[in-house]
């Protein structure tokens, strides 16, 4: 099974100034309205929908045996930490549906998608390339209202209300993800909170 790793990358770039730009400013971005609920549908997949719904998408992880703990963590609603699962579209999913499709990752948290990755295959990109073919197929902001990512490989991301979607390329495939900052906050200040338990119990 493909797992899907993302790996993003920090872009140097230069920024100059001219005494025309003081009487001729740069427009100001747009701001990014989307939220969960308007967060672009990834065949099939989206921000908000079920664990049993992503594993209707996939059914074939189920018949695995080494993927039962991970999806009963999936599954649960009272869990403190985030459960990820990846899948392989071409032997768990619909070979049609996912044509092109490398292989998708999700995390779940509560019993919800709070986070997916989907990887494409098949086309060699640029980032920006890349965010155009995005935007135009989610209806999403153009390529200058992202701004070059935090990590390695050519990445940048659109921030919008409580979500973020990331365009990344690495090694001539080009990945889409789409996450729940939100949730993701609360996954992260939880998990701190239960190792800061976990230090204060500790007797010397």
């Amino acid at each position: 099974m493909n797992k899907l790793a993302i790996a993003f990358s920090a872009l140097a770039f230069v920024t100059w100034s001219a005494p025309s730009q003081a009487s001729n400013p740069q427009p100001a971005q747009n701001r990014c309205t989307l939220t969960e609920a308007t967060s672009p549908n990834v065949r099939g997949l989206r921000l908000g929908m079920s664990t049993q719904q992503l594993l209707a998408l996939f059914p074939g992880i189920t018949k695995k045996k080494e993927m039962k703990d991970a999806i009963e963590k999936a599954k649960s609603a009272t869990g403190a930490e985030a459960a990820y699962l990846g899948f392989d579209p071409a032997t768990e999913g619909d070979a049609q549906q996912f044509a092109g499709v490398g292989s998708v990752s999700a995390g779940l948290y509560k019993a919800r998608v709070v986070d997916f990755s989907v990887q494409y295959i098949g086309a060699a990109w640029t980032v920006d390339a890349w965010i155009a073919k995005l935007s135009e197929t989610f209806k999403l902001p153009s390529a200058q209202d992202w701004v070059v990512g935090p990590n390695e490989a050519p990445n940048k991301v659109l921030k919008c209300d409580g979500i973020l979607i990331e365009a990344a390329i690495q090694g001539g495939s080009a990945t889409i993800r789409v996450r729940n900052t939100e949730d993701l906050k609360e996954i992260d200040e939880r998990t701190k909170a239960a190792e800061e338990k976990k230090r204060q119990e500790i007797k010397p």
